[in-house]
C-alpha cells in the first residue's frame, strides 16, 4: 500500500511537469531524467493538553481510596471497625440458683405446731433475700426478662399434706401484679416431689440495693396440715428456685463496661498493599479519626491498647498517646432511651506518634480495645435493641515528601512483520513544552533494548529532568508554576535502531520540590498543562520506491 501512495505521488508530480511544459514550442523527451527526488519538511498541528491533579487521581486510584477536603487537599482514606457490640448477643444475665430449706428443728419445735390437733393447718413464713446473680461486677436495679424460665422445685420429707405458697414483692407479670404461687403438697408420706416453670417473658425484677449488692425477696408461707405423724429429725421441706436462660428487654443498674466492650484484632491497611509506591512517602499529617456510635446507656473510658504498626518487611512501631486518651464515650441519657449518641475523637501528631507508625508503611495494625469506668456515672441502662459500634478512619492527607524515588519498568517493542520504512525520514524533532503547577519533578529516560537486554541506544541525551517541579512556600503550596521546553532528536541513524529493538526500558526519577526536602501539599486544582509539536525532514526519491 506504501509503494502505491508513492508511486501515485511521483505519477502526479511528473504530470504537473508534464502540463507545464506544454506552453513550451519544443520539449525533448530524451533529455528528460527518470529521477525524482523531493525534500521537504512536515511540521505536525500541536497537540494541547491539559491534566488536573484531580483527573490524575482518578485515573490511578482503582480502589476509591481518594477525596479532598473543602479546599481541595487531596486525601487517602480508608475505614474499618474496631469494634461493634450488639447487647443482645451478650450473656450479661447468668442463670440463678436460689434455695430456701425449712428444717425439723423449725416444725418439730413450734409450740403452734405441737399444740395443733389432728386436721388442724399450721402456716410457718419466712423471707429470704437472695443476691441477683449477673456476670461480672455487674449490678442491676431491674430488669424486664426477655425470653428465660423461672423452674420451681420442691421436695418435703414431712409426713404431713399442706400447701406452699411461694411470693415475691419484687416480680411482676406484665400486667403488674406480684408475682405469687401455690403448690399443693399432696402426700403425707414423707414422699413429695414437685417441679413447675414458669414462662418469664415480660416479667419485671426490682430488686434493692444493700452495699454494693442488689438484692430481692422471696416469701414462702408453708401450711402444714397435722396428721398426727411425728416430725422426725432431719425432715426438711427443701425449695429451690431456678431462673434460667435468661436475657433482657431493659436492665438499669450498674453496667460493668469491661463485660460489654473487650475487643481484640488486626486491622489489613490494603492502602500500602494496593499502591505499594506509598512506602516511599513520608506523611506530614496522617491521622485517625475514631467515630462512635452508642445506643447503651453506659458511658464509659475506652483505651485503645498494644497498637502495633507492622510493615511488610516485619518491622514495628509502637502507638504512643500525648493527649486526648483514653477517649470519653458519650451515651444517651434515661430521657434518651432508645437514642443513639455520637463521639468523635482524633489520632495525630498533636495527641500521638501516629506520624512514625504511617511513615514505616505499615501492611497491619494490631490492637486491643478494653472500657473502663473510670470517673464516669455508674447509673446506666441497656435495651435488647442497644448498640455499640467503633470505626476508625484512616486519613493520609498529599501533604508529603519523598526524595530519589525510582520507578522502572520493562515493556515489549514489537513493530510488526512489516517493520517501518525509514529511508524516507531525515530527521525527526518532537518539541514538548509544559506548564507544571505539581510541587514533583520528574527525570526520565528510555531506553532501546534488543532481545538479550543489551542497550542499543537512548531516546534522550544525558537523564534530563524531564519535568520541572513548581515552586511552593514553606507551607507546601504552590507559589509559581514551572516552565519547561524540551527538543527530543530523533535522526535517521537513530530510527534505524527500531528494528533491531524488541524492548523498552523506562526509567523515572521523582523527587517533591526542594529536592524533597519539605513537604509539599497536593490540591485537585493542580494541573499539568503541555503543547507537542512534530518536525520531520522528508527525502522521496522515486529510485527507492
Amino acid at each position: 500500500m506504501r509503494r502505491n501512495i508513492y508511486s501515485s505521488l511521483i505519477f502526479l508530480l511528473l504530470g504537473g511537469l508534464f502540463l507545464a511544459s506544454c506552453n513550451k514550442e519544443s520539449f525533448d523527451l530524451d533529455k528528460l531524467s527518470n529521477e525524482v527526488e523531493i525534500v521537504t519538511d512536515l511540521v505536525a498541528p500541536l497537540i494541547y493538553g491539559s491534566m488536573a491533579m484531580d483527573d490524575i487521581v482518578a485515573r490511578i486510584d482503582s480502589s476509591g481510596y481518594v477525596d479532598e477536603f473543602e479546599d481541595g487537599l487531596i486525601y487517602l482514606t480508608y475505614a474499618d471497625t474496631l469494634a461493634e457490640v450488639m447487647v443482645d448477643t451478650l450473656n450479661l444475665v447468668v442463670d440463678g440458683f436460689y434455695t430456701e430449706i425449712y428444717l425439723d428443728a423449725e416444725i418439730g419445735d413450734d409450740p403452734a405446731f405441737i399444740g395443733s390437733a389432728i386436721g388442724e393447718t399450721v402456716h410457718f413464713q419466712k423471707s429470704k433475700e437472695f443476691g441477683f446473680q449477673t456476670s461480672g461486677d455487674n449490678r442491676f436495679d431491674s430488669i424486664v426478662f426477655k425470653g428465660g424460665e423461672l423452674l420451681t422445685e420442691i421436695e418435703s420429707t414431712f409426713e404431713h399434706a399442706g400447701f406452699l405458697t411461694i411470693s415475691s414483692p419484687h416480680i411482676w407479670d406484665d400486667n403488674g401484679n406480684p408475682y405469687s404461687y401455690t403448690v399443693q403438697i399432696s402426700s403425707s408420706s414423707g414422699d413429695f416431689t414437685w417441679s413447675e416453670s414458669l414462662d418469664l417473658d415480660g416479667y419485671f425484677l426490682e430488686t434493692e440495693q444493700q452495699g454494693d449488692s442488689s438484692v430481692f425477696r422471696m416469701d414462702y408461707d408453708l401450711a402444714l396440715i397435722n396428721s398426727g405423724n411425728p416430725v422426725n429429725p432431719g425432715d426438711f421441706c427443701e425449695i429451690n428456685s431456678n431462673f434460667l436462660d435468661m436475657g433482657f428487654y431493659s436492665v438499669f443498674g450498674f453496667v460493668d463496661p469491661n463485660e460489654v466492650v473487650t475487643e481484640s484484632g488486626v486491622l489489613d491497611i490494603p492502602i500500602y498493599a494496593d499502591v505499594p509506591e506509598l512506602s516511599h512517602l513520608k506523611l506530614a499529617d496522617p491521622r485517625i479519626n475514631i467515630f462512635t456510635e452508642s445506643s447503651m446507656g453506659l458511658p464509659f473510658e475506652l483505651t485503645l491498647d498494644s497498637v502495633i504498626a507492622t510493615a511488610e518487611d516485619g518491622s514495628t512501631e509502637t502507638l504512643e498517646f500525648y493527649e486526648g486518651h483514653p477517649f470519653i464515650i458519650p451515651a444517651p441519657s434515661i430521657d434518651m432511651l432508645g437514642e443513639t449518641a455520637y463521639g468523635e475523637f482524633y489520632i495525630n501528631n498533636q495527641t500521638s506518634n501516629f506520624q512514625d507508625l504511617l511513615n514505616i508503611a505499615p501492611s497491619t495494625l494490631s490492637y486491643k480495645v478494653t472500657a473502663n469506668i473510670g470517673s464516669q456515672s455508674t447509673s446506666h441502662f441497656l435495651l435488647d435493641t442497644s448498640r455499640f459500634m467503633a470505626e476508625a478512619e484512616f486519613l493520609l492527607p498529599l501533604d508529603l515528601s519523598f526524595s530519589e524515588y525510582s520507578l522502572a519498568d520493562t515493556l515489549e517493542f514489537a513493530l510488526g512483520e512489516d517493520g517501518i520504512d525509514t529511508s524516507f525520514i531525515k530527521h525527526v524533532v518532537v518539541n514538548l513544552s509544559t506548564v507544571n503547577e505539581l510541587p514533583i519533578e520528574l527525570g526520565l529516560q528510555v531506553y532501546f533494548l534488543d532481545a538479550s537486554h543489551t542497550v542499543l541506544d537512548s531516546v534522550l541525551n544525558g537523564d534530563p529532568v524531564f519535568l520541572a517541579s513548581s515552586e511552593v512556600n514553606s507551607e507546601g503550596k504552590l507559589l509559581h508554576a514551572n516552565e519547561t521546553s524540551h527538543s527530543i532528536d530523533f535522526p535517521a541513524e537513530k530510527l534505524g535502531i527500531l528494528e533491531q529493538t524488541e524492548y523498552l526500558w523506562v526509567e523515572a526519577r521523582m523527587v517533591t520540590a526542594e529536592s524533597g526536602g519539605q513537604f509539599v501539599k497536593f490540591y485537585s486544582d493542580y494541573t499539568l498543562d503541555f503543547e507537542i509539536s512534530f518536525f520531520a525532514e522528508i527525502r522521496i526519491n522515486n529510485r527507492e520506491l
